[in-house]
C-alpha cells in the first residue's frame, strides 16, 4: 500500500487556477487512507477523489451539505471500468485524470470559474458508463426532491410512498426537454447537466423496510456511445427557484435563451403571437386509407378552405378575438396525414389553391397569423414520391415505420432527406409562393426522440438528428417568416417561435405519462426558465366540459389555450351541435368555464362561450408577463394545492394564485382582500390586469363564482387609470373597484374617481 499523500488543489480566491498542496490530511470523508487522494477545492465546492478506487465525494462549501450524504460514490459501472486505477495525472491544475491498464481515463475538473463540477470518460468509445446513482440519492427525511424537465416540469418527492422505475431520456417524448436535472436535499440544491443525446437519466423510487429512511429516490445516468461527461453544479441553499434561475443563467451561456424580443425584432409578425390563442383546424378533408395505403376506406370534408376563413372571420368579429395562430391542417392534395411529403396541389375537395390562398390571406387581414401544418417525417407509399432510399434503416438494412394515420402505415423520413425533401421546389419554395402564410407548422420535428439511421448514404445518430432538424428549421423559418413545431425541445429555441405540445396535452398533464403514478407534482419549471423566449400551446383536443383542471394550469403557466375541437363547419350556425354540446355537460367544478349566466357570452355556442371566457383571462396575462420569467413560484398550503406564481419583479411583478385543491381556498391578496376561490378558481394581479374566478373578491360575494377581468386602457396602470376596460364572463354581475361599485352585465370601460 501506498502511504497517504494529500494533494490539494486549491482555488484561489482571486483566480481560477489552482494549487498542489502536499501537506498530509488525516480527514478523508470516508475515503480509504491508505490510498493517495487527491481535492479540487473553489470558492464554491470541494471535491475530494481517491487515485486508486475513483471513489469521490463533492461538498457544496454554500451550505455545507455533502453528495452523496453519507460514504462516497463510484466513478462509474461498466466493464472497462473494473478494477484500480494506475496512475494519477495533475497537470492541470484543476482537473486529476486517472488511468486505468487497458488506456481508459476518468477525468474529475472544475468548471465554468470553479462553480462546477465535471465528470468525463475518457477512451473505449461507444462503450456505456452508468454513474450518479450513489452520489444523488436523496431520501424522505432529507425532505428530497428531484426536478424533472418533462413538458412544463415535474417536482417529484423522495416522500410520496410510490416506488417506480422510470428512464428520461434526452430529448425523448415525454423524456427530459432541457438536458438537466435539478436535485434539493436538506434545502440544498444542485444541478446536473450535460451535452449529449446519448445521456439516459432514470428515476428510481424504492421503499426499504430495514433502512431509517422510508423511501429513497435515486437517479443513475446512462452515459451511451458519444456521451462523456456530466457537470454537477451545487448551488448552496436553496429550492425550485434557486434551481430554475441558476439553469437560466447557463442557458444564457450557452446561447440557449434568445428571447421573444429577439424573434420580434427578427421577424415583426412574432409580435402578433403574444397573447395569441392557437385555433386550430386539424382535418379540413380527413381522408383514411387502409394500412398499405392502396385503398381509400373513407373521405370527409369537414371545412372548406372559405369556411376556415369565415371561422377565422367569425372569432375575430362575433366571438372579439383580437389575436390568434390560425392554423390549418388537411389542406393538402391528400388530405390530413395522407401522402406526404406531396402537398400540392392544396387539395380541390377544400376548393384547391386558389381557394386556400384567399383564405390565407382573409385570415391575415383579421390581424391574425395563420400557419400552414405539415409534415415531412412520415411518408406513405401512395406518394408520388415514395422513394425506400429515403427512409431509415436498421442496421439490417429493413425500413423502419412510424404510426398508422390516416394515411396508412407511415414510413420515418431520415432526418437529413427531410430537410432535402422540404427544399424541393414543389415543397416550401411553391407553398410560400402560392399561399404566403405568415407561419409554418411542421408536425412531429421536436415532439419525436432523437432518431438513428443506419442507411451508408445517410447514417446519423441523435446528435446528428437533432443537428439535421435544427437545419430543417432554420429553413423553414427563412422561407416563411415564423416556425414551430410539436411538443418543443430546449435545443429549438434558438431556430424556432413557437411550440404546440409543450404546456399540456390533450386536456391532461401529458399524453402518456402519469404524475401520480410517480409521486409528482406537476410545475411550471419551463416558465421559470424560458418563459420569455418562446410561444408555448398545448396540443390536441379535449372537452371543454371537462377542462377546468387544464385551465387552471395553463393560467398558473400564463399561456393562452390552444382551441383544437372545432365542430364542422360553419359550427355556431348549428341548432343541432349547441344542444348536443350542452347535453354532455359534466360536474359543475370541471365544467366552470364553460359557465356564461348572466356573462358576456351568454346564449351563444358552447364553444364560443369557453373560447371567449378562457381567452379573455389567457391572452391579457400572457400579453402582460411574455417578457418576463417566472422568477417565484410557491406553495401556500400544506398540501400544496394552492400555488403561487410571480412574473417578473418588484413593481411590475404580476401575481397568479390558482387553487388546484378539491375544496375551496382562502387567503388575502393585495387587491382582493379576503378572497374565496372556488376548485380551479384562481387571482390574477398585476400593474395594468386583473382577473378573478373567485367567490368572494374585494369584499363582494360571489355564491358559486364569477369571472371578471380588468385592464388599463390608457397609459396609466390600474390603481391611476381614468379607463377600466371590465369583461363579465359568468355569474353576479357586481363589481368593486377603487370605492365604487359596478355592475358590468357583459363588458363596459369604466372611469374610476381619484
Amino acid at each position: 500500500m501506498r502511504k497517504l499523500v494529500l494533494i490539494c488543489l486549491l482555488v484561489l480566491l482571486k483566480s481560477t487556477g489552482g494549487q498542489a498542496d502536499t501537506e498530509p490530511h488525516t480527514y478523508m470523508w470516508g475515503i480509504d487512507t491508505t490510498h493517495v487522494s487527491v481535492w479540487l477545492e473553489s470558492r464554491s465546492l470541494r471535491v475530494e477523489v481517491d487515485d486508486v478506487t475513483g471513489r469521490w465525494a463533492l461538498l457544496d462549501k454554500l451550505s455545507g451539505t455533502r453528495w452523496p450524504s453519507r460514504g462516497t460514490a463510484g466513478a462509474g459501472t461498466a466493464t472497462w471500468l473494473e478494477g484500480n486505477f494506475v496512475r494519477t495525472e495533475t497537470t492541470d491544475k484543476n482537473s486529476v485524470r486517472l488511468r486505468k491498464k487497458n488506456g481508459t481515463a476518468v477525468v474529475f475538473a472544475l468548471v465554468d470559474e470553479g462553480k462546477a463540477f465535471e465528470l468525463r470518460y475518457e477512451g473505449k468509445a461507444d462503450r456505456s458508463v452508468r454513474v450518479l446513482d450513489d452520489a444523488l440519492a436523496i431520501t424522505d427525511i432529507e425532505g428530497g426532491y428531484a426536478i424533472v424537465p418533462c413538458r412544463e416540469g415535474l417536482l417529484i418527492s423522495a416522500n410520496s410512498g410510490k416506488s417506480f422505475k422510470r428512464v428520461f431520456g434526452t430529448s425523448d417524448y415525454e423524456g427530459c426537454h432541457m438536458n438537466m436535472l435539478g436535485f434539493i436535499k436538506g434545502g440544498s440544491t444542485l444541478i446536473v447537466t450535460w451535452d449529449d443525446a446519448y445521456v439516459f437519466p432514470g428515476l428510481q423510487s424504492t421503499k426499504p423496510t430495514d433502512k431509517p429512511y422510508r423511501q429513497k429516490l435515486t437517479t443513475t445516468f446512462e452515459l451511451r456511445r458519444s456521451a462523456k461527461l456530466l457537470r454537477l453544479m451545487p448551488l448552496g441553499k436553496g429550492d425550485w427557484n434557486t434551481i430554475a434561475s441558476a439553469y437560466r443563467r447557463y442557458a444564457e451561456k450557452q446561447g440557449l435563451a434568445i428571447t421573444l424580443r429577439d424573434k420580434i425584432r427578427r421577424d415583426r409578425h412574432v409580435e402578433l403571437m403574444v397573447g395569441a390563442a392557437n385555433a386550430k383546424l386539424w382535418t379540413c378533408l380527413a381522408r383514411r386509407m387502409n394500412e398499405q395505403s392502396t385503398k381509400e376506406e373513407s373521405a370527409k370534408v369537414r371545412w372548406t378552405f372559405d369556411e376556415a376563413a369565415q371561422i377565422a372571420e367569425h372569432l375575430r368579429k362575433d366571438v372579439g378575438i383580437e389575436r390568434c395562430l390560425f392554423m390549418v391542417g388537411g389542406w393538402t392534395e391528400g388530405g390530413y396525414d395522407c401522402r406526404h411529403p406531396d402537398n400540392l396541389p392544396a387539395n380541390p375537395e377544400c376548393g384547391g389553391n386558389k381557394a386556400l390562398s384567399d383564405a390565407i390571406k382573409r385570415i391575415q387581414e383579421l390581424g391574425y397569423v395563420a400557419s400552414l401544418h405539415d409534415n415531412v417525417q412520415d411518408m406513405y407509399r401512395d406518394a408520388k414520391s415514395w422513394d425506400p432510399a429515403f427512409i431509415e434503416k436498421r442496421r439490417d438494412g429493413s425500413l423502419i415505420t412510424g404510426g398508422r394515420w390516416l394515411g396508412g402505415r407511415a414510413y420515418m423520413v431520415c432526418a437529413p432527406k427531410q430537410l432535402e425533401l422540404a427544399k424541393r421546389p414543389q415543397n416550401l419554395p411553391a407553398i410560400h409562393q402560392l399561399f404566403s402564410p405568415w407561419s409554418y407548422f411542421i408536425d412531429t420535428t421536436y415532439a419525436v426522440g432523437p432518431r438513428e439511421c443506419y442507411d451508408p448514404n445517410h447514417p446519423i445518430d441523435r446528435n446528428g438528428d437533432i443537428a439535421w432538424k435544427i437545419r430543417l428549421s432554420d429553413y423553414a423559418r427563412d422561407v416563411f417568416g415564423i416556425f414551430g413545431s410539436e411538443c418543443g425541445r430546449e435545443w429549438a429555441l434558438p431556430h424556432s417561435d413557437f411550440f404546440e405540445g409543450l404546456v399540456a396535452v390533450g386536456g391532461k398533464y401529458y399524453h402518456n405519462l402519469k404524475p401520480e403514478d410517480i409521486g409528482a407534482t406537476v410545475i411550471p419549471f419551463f416558465e421559470m426558465v424560458y418563459h420569455d423566449c418562446q410561444i408555448c400551446y398545448g396540443k390536441y383536443g379535449y372537452r371543454a366540459e371537462r377542462a377546468a383542471e387544464y385551465v387552471a394550469h395553463h393560467v398558473l403557466c400564463a399561456r393562452p389555450l390552444h382551441y383544437h375541437s372545432f365542430p364542422d363547419h360553419l359550427y355556431w350556425q348549428s341548432i343541432t351541435s349547441q344542444s348536443k354540446i350542452n347535453k354532455e355537460s359534466q360536474t359543475p367544478d370541471n365544467a366552470c368555464y364553460t359557465r356564461s349566466d348572466g356573462g358576456w357570452a351568454e346564449n351563444m355556442h358552447p364553444l364560443d362561450v369557453f373560447l371567449k371566457n378562457t381567452h379573455e383571462v389567457l391572452g391579457p396575462l400572457h400579453s402582460v408577463t411574455a417578457h418576463d420569467v417566472l422568477t417565484r413560484m410557491e406553495f401556500l398550503n400544506k398540501d400544496r394545492t394552492l400555488r403561487q406564481a410571480t412574473y417578473g419583479q418588484g413593481k411590475d411583478a404580476t401575481k397568479v394564485i390558482v387553487n388546484f385543491g378539491t375544496t375551496e381556498a382562502r387567503f388575502t391578496s393585495k387587491l382582493g382582500g379576503d378572497v374565496v376561490l372556488p376548485r380551479w378558481g384562481f387571482v390574477v394581479e398585476g400593474p395594468r390586469f386583473v382577473a378573478f374566478h373567485a367567490r368572494r373578491w374585494n369584499g363582494e360575494e360571489y355564491g358559486e363564482g364569477a369571472l371578471f377581468t380588468l385592464q388599463a386602457k390608457d397609459d396609466k396602470d390600474l390603481k391611476n387609470s381614468h379607463r377600466v376596460r371590465v369583461f363579465h364572463a359568468f355569474g353576479p354581475a357586481n363589481l368593486r373597484w377603487r370605492g365604487n361599485r359596478y355592475k358590468v352585465q357583459r363588458e363596459q370601460v369604466i372611469q374610476p374617481q381619484q
